[in-house]
């Protein structure tokens, strides 16, 4: 397994990114963004998908047993990272 070193510089005050800190996050790991919105979504190899749900930021994880979690726009980056990367690594 490798390791996974993060930078994400924070947005100005007054300057929306998005999740695109997520996004390009997930890609460093190996995710890949959808053919049709590879800006909105992004799958894993092991069946997750990690997509945007709107323009104000919340965002959805599908994991791949079948789990479900929703992060409101306020839900710092980190955490959604977190939750994605822990989803591809099922435990027994």
């Amino acid at each position: 397994m490798t390791d996974l070193r993060l930078i994400i510089t924070p947005p100005e005050p007054g300057d929306w990114h998005g999740r695109l800190d997520v996004l390009e996050a997930l890609e460093a790991a190996g995710w890949t963004g959808d053919a049709d919105m590879p800006l909105s979504i992004v799958r894993h190899p092991s069946g997750a998908v990690w997509a945007v749900a709107n323009d104000a930021g919340d965002s959805g994880l599908t994991c791949p047993n079948g789990a479900n979690p929703d992060f409101p726009s306020d839900t710092p980056s980190l955490v959604v990272i977190a939750a994605c990367l822990a989803a591809t690594h099922p435990t027994p």
